[in-house]
């Protein structure tokens, strides 16, 4: 086998893309990197499905029509055949390329065109491994192949696989934006169209020749610990994150992981003409789209936002207002399908009205943006965090943040803000009531702002996964001599 002497051609494997499909700060991630890279020079192609957007007229973005197509059959463990077909069609974003797979029948649409982005995720990640390698054959292997998260493992390492079986060793990347634990029997490798065949495996002395199914098994059925293994290199987007990793995975890793830290465009500029003198305008217009609870204005506005998961911890925040008197919270939350701890939440909203209210509308980008100028302070009391990029976008305004010491946040936040315990609403209002009240100062707006960009622009996002792209071609030169 041979390795690329260089990186130019890059496929980048995902579930959702900022601007197209997202859920959360995956796919603005995404974005970045393919975007960072074509600015500099890369041939960046975004392979995912289109979820039923292609089907939706008023979805804002232009689909063209790919020359592409494959069916065939699946074998189930009942013996019978279950066919397939799916087609595809691309659009253009900066420099970049996305290609949207899609079902060209029933059978294969009515699951793989789910418009809920994880709707389905284990047979839509099943599938787009089928139109990944298709695609490939009829339009060309890449230089590197970068997987993001366990759905788009299968797909990644059967494209890593077609290229050993042409002589190429492709240097592939996995980044763990969020850890997982699905697991699957070794049949669900083959319903991806994985062929159980002897290749390299990096050994940490060197590379072995094993099973695809032996490698599968040794970790239990678990899809990212697969990735983890078969990826010639793993990142995470944080260093904090990463001690998480080695904890999971082991230290055996440790040669063949990096970091990139996510990055954001925000900055003052948007937010020009806004002052605090419009800090209660604005939460008017949040409470006139509708909202549980409202605010009085006899307080301090902190601000909270994300995805209404019990991971976010939205109702520590909540209760953290009986320790905090002059807090005055806004949740601006995005249902994410845990209708439980949503509804939970709600009640805890209802209790302290006047101090804390909850909108789930879609509040417009310069309201959005507007309202993290104006508080005091973004609360983050997230229960786990790799990166926290809502952190970073509240800092590049100028906002300090009041986050869980967990994850990434602690090397996010540094001295530009205040990290408490997690699970803890006394210490997290004690915060923010002495932020509230001025008994404890921050680094000034400018200074925070500054942090930002000298650290999480994208520039900085780019240099970072550059490394880690040359780190996975050095292994895949490694594997290619195996």
């Amino acid at each position: 086998m041979r390795a690329p002497e260089r990186i130019r051609r890059v496929y980048i494997l995902a579930m959702e893309y900022g601007g197209l499909v997202k859920v959360g700060g995956l796919g603005e991630a995404v974005r970045q990197y393919a975007v960072g890279l074509a600015a500099r020079g890369y041939d960046v192609t975004v392979l995912m499905p289109s979820h039923g957007r292609h089907l939706d007229p008023n979805r804002g973005f232009d689909l063209y029509p790919l020359d592409f197509r494959t069916c065939g059959e699946r074998w189930g463990l009942d013996g019978k055949a279950y066919p397939y077909c799916l087609g595809a069609e691309i659009t253009f974003q900066n420099g970049v390329k996305i290609v949207m797979f899609k079902g060209l029948d029933y059978a294969t649409g009515h699951i793989f065109d789910r418009w809920g982005v994880y709707e389905y995720t284990e047979e839509k990640a099943a599938l787009l491994a089928r139109a990944v390698v298709a695609f490939a054959e009829r339009f060309g292997l890449p230089d590197l192949i970068h997987i993001n998260d366990w759905p788009t493992v299968p797909a990644g390492v059967a494209l890593k696989d077609l290229g050993e079986r042409r002589g190429l060793a492709i240097p592939t990347l996995f980044t763990i934006h969020l850890s997982w634990d699905y697991s699957f029997p070794w049949h669900y490798a083959e319903w991806s169209g994985l062929a159980d065949r002897p290749h390299p495996v990096w050994r940490v002395c060197c590379h072995r020749y094993e099973h695809y199914s032996a490698v599968w098994d040794e970790g239990g059925g678990s899809v990212e610990r697969f990735g983890v293994v078969e990826a010639d290199a793993v990142s995470t987007v944080s260093y904090g994150y990463l001690q998480e990793l080695f904890r999971k995975y082991g230290e055996w890793i440790r040669e063949k992981s990096c970091v990139v830290y996510n990055s954001t465009d925000w900055s003052l500029k948007d937010v020009e003409g806004v002052s605090e003198s419009d800090t209660w305008r604005l939460v008017e217009e949040v409470e006139r789209m509708g909202a549980v609870g409202w605010l009085d204005r006899r307080g301090v506005l902190f601000l909270a936002v994300g995805r209404i998961t019990s991971q976010k911890g939205f109702d520590i925040a909540v209760k953290a207002l009986d320790y905090a008197p002059h807090a005055r919270l806004l949740i601006l939350g995005v249902p994410a399908g845990e209708w439980g701890y949503e509804e939970y939440v709600k009640s805890l909203v209802w209790e302290r009205r006047g101090r804390v209210a909850l909108s789930t509308a879609k509040i417009p980008p310069r309201l959005y943006k507007a309202l993290h100028y104006v508080a005091k302070a973004l609360v983050m009391p997230s229960r786990w965090e790799p990166f926290g990029i809502s952190a970073i976008e509240a800092m590049s305004l100028g906002t300090p943040v009041i986050a869980s010491a967990v994850g990434g946040l602690p090397e996010v936040v540094g001295e530009y803000g205040i990290l408490v315990d997690p699970e803890n609403p006394e210490k997290l209002g004690k915060a923010m009531e002495e932020l509230a009240t001025g008994a404890v100062s921050l680094p000034s707006r400018e200074r925070i702002a500054q942090y930002v960009d000298a650290k999480f622009r994208m520039r900085n996002t780019i240099d970072m996964l550059e490394q880690c792209y040359q780190g996975a071609r050095l292994f895949a030169y490694y594997r290619a001599h195996s």
